[in-house]
């Protein structure tokens, strides 16, 4: 396995100025979750880190991943290139970095969510979303995650979605399942 500090100048390479300041700002919340949900640090940095990786590959990178790893995309995959960083970085991680299927899948969901995440998969979607520099108001939805991890869910969720509908963009349907398995959770 990798140590943090080799993947976190390979990170820094990979990503512009402006987008490993975020990267460093979700390693930041997700180790102030990982603390009150007790989940392992180093876990949580490397995946915290290493979520972007493929964030600002050019096309022909992203088609050149997608072929070398057997990416199958799905219809939304198809059209919503902004999903693609995702699934690619997730492959990257395994293949160079040797994170286990737990660690992958937290890149691999960051953006979109799933029902039934693992605690991994939960705090690095929600450090992603309520990172210091997100534009947005987010204090929040931090202090409910911190709460209740599984409500959090629901409000980022819910956040989420409806942004994406109001831009009239295409939900994924692993962001409506997740949704609502946590509603459903939380009933």
């Amino acid at each position: 396995m990798v140590k943090y500090e080799e993947l976190y100048v390979e990170v820094k390479k990979m990503l512009s100025e402006k987008r490993f300041k975020h990267s460093e700002g979700v390693v930041k919340r997700a180790i102030e979750y990982a603390e009150i949900y007790n989940v392992d640090i180093e876990t949580v940095k490397l995946a915290a880190i290493a979520h972007d990786i493929a964030k600002e590959l050019s096309s022909e990178a992203e088609q050149d991943y997608i072929r070398k790893y057997g990416i199958v995309l799905d219809e939304v995959e198809k059209v919503n290139h902004n999903l693609l960083h995702a699934i690619i970085g997730a492959e990257i991680c395994k293949d160079r970095f040797g994170f286990s299927e737990d660690m992958a899948n937290s890149v691999r969901f960051h953006t979109t969510g799933r029902a039934n995440m693992s605690m991994l998969e939960k705090v690095i979607y929600l450090a992603d979303a309520t990172e210091e520099g997100r534009n947005y108001e987010k204090e929040c939805y931090v202090d409910t995650i911190k709460q209740d991890i599984d409500k959090g869910m629901v409000e980022v969720c819910k956040w989420v979605i409806m942004k994406l509908v109001n831009d009239n963009k295409i939900v994924h349907i692993d962001s409506v399942k997740c949704f609502n398995y946590y509603v459903n959770k939380n009933r």
